[in-house]
Formats: structure tokens, C-alpha cells, sequence
């Protein structure tokens, strides 16, 4: 993934979630630091990115984003 990918997908599950607080976990999260032709292929060889929200304690805005976007969007 590059970081222009990974801005996508913020900007995307920010608009899905109504909320532009996304919180990056997982091993793409090195790409707010760092650009990927500053890191080993394997840092940032996945295709997808781990995301949550703050201010989500019940999961409602992380679950809908996974459920459009996620690995098996429904």
C-alpha cells in the first residue's frame, strides 16, 4: 500500500463514518510517519488498513466502515 492509498481510505471511511478522527492500527499505521519508498517492502506490502474511531465505543461507525469498505464488503 502507499500513502496516497492510505489517504484514500481515511478520507473514505471518514465520509462513511461522518467522522474525521480515524485512528490508523496495525502495520499501516507507519505510513503517517513515513513515506513507503522510505521502508522495506514488507512494511507496507498489505492491502488493507485497521481503522477506529475515538469516539466510538460501541463500534457502530468502526463496524459500518468495515462493512463497506472491509476485506468482504456486504
Amino acid at each position: 500500500m502507499t500513502r496516497d492509498q492510505l489517504a484514500h481510505i481515511l478520507r473514505a471511511a471518514a465520509r462513511i463514518a461522518e467522522d474525521d478522527e480515524v485512528i490508523v492500527i496495525g502495520s499501516q499505521a507507519i505510513l503517517g510517519s513515513f513515506d513507503e519508498d522510505d521502508l522495506p517492502e514488507p512494511a507496507h506490502a498489505s492491502i488493507e488498513a485497521d481503522v477506529f474511531f475515538a469516539d466510538d465505543p460501541d463500534l457502530v461507525k468502526t463496524n459500518r466502515v468495515d462493512g463497506l469498505l472491509g476485506e468482504d464488503p456486504q
